[in-house]
């Protein structure tokens, strides 16, 4: 049986109650769609509750999260919920039901928007992370010296061969152009170099955005930028703010929309983001 409990649902299932939730883009960290129905917690007895639950999907894997309760209801902490919801990779559309096991233990099972539950974890791309600017500088700076230093060494040991024969009368005209050759390819390898240094923006396409509350738990790739600079698939980067440490946060690929996930939260978190930032 169901009846109406606000985002919280209550579903009554012989002696294991429960509840649901339809996950919104706009609400996912919201206190609302992060509230426990009263009747959940009066149905359980004061010897098995406590301050905080255990929320356990079908391949085995589970989170602990805390409780807190407000004047109107109780409710999942953010912390923990927001963990459990990136590291499911959730999102708009998604159906969650809750079903009480005993000791604050309940099972949730998830069922994508066209209906099919997820019985395994959603595959993601093995941790790719896309190389910083520094990295890219250090590769290129690697490959433009080998080239210039076997460039040299060829025409090094191209002119000490001619030395020890007999010249030909074009060898003259020969030298001229490789040694043309060779300031031209110095000077081209020279530009590339320069502009990693400077990040022109032919070479690091960015996008800007403000901050908004959604934004602070997941982050929405503008559709335009995806399609011009963005894999098609999802998997994970590694995202290095300028003088900080780096996070892995996932790149997820959806019909709807393109964003960072898991992981996007807790860089988030850590780096004191704000809603209008």
């Amino acid at each position: 049986m169901v009846r109406n409990g606000g985002f919280g649902q209550i579903m009554e299932e012989g002696d294991s109650p429960g509840f649901f939730k339809i996950l919104r883009r706009e609400d996912l960290s919201s206190q609302l769609i992060r509230m426990i129905p009263h009747d959940i917690i009066r149905s359980i007895s004061d010897d098995s509750s406590s301050f905080k639950m255990v929320l356990k999907v079908p391949w085995g894997s589970s989170w602990t999260v805390k409780i807190s309760k407000n004047p109107s209801f109780h409710y999942m902490e953010d912390d923990g919920w927001n963990q459990f919801v990136n590291d499911n990779v959730l999102g708009e559309n998604e159906y969650l039901t809750f079903t009480h096991e005993g000791n604050m233990r309940f099972n949730v099972n998830i069922y994508e928007p066209d209906g099919k539950e997820m019985l395994k974890p959603r595959e993601s791309a093995t941790i790719a992370s896309s190389m910083n600017k520094r990295e890219q500088r250090e590769r290129v700076n690697k490959h433009v010296k080998e080239e210039i230093v076997s460039s040299s060494e060829s025409s090094y040991y191209s002119i000490k061969r001619a030395q020890g024969k007999k010249q030909e009368p074009n060898l003259g005209k020969k030298k001229a152009e490789e040694s043309k050759k060779n300031k031209k390819s110095m000077k081209k390898k020279k530009k590339v170099d320069n502009d990693l240094e400077e990040g022109t923006s032919s070479l690091v396409p960015e996008f800007s955005i403000t901050i908004r509350k959604s934004h602070l738990v997941f982050l929405g790739v503008p559709k335009v930028f995806v399609e011009m600079h963005m894999a098609k698939k999802t998997k994970w980067f590694k995202i290095r703010p300028e003088g900080k440490d780096s996070w892995d946060v996932l790149f997820l690929v959806t019909d709807a929309q393109s964003r960072f996930s898991a992981g996007w939260s807790r860089l988030s978190r850590e780096l004191g983001l704000v809603v209008g930032d």
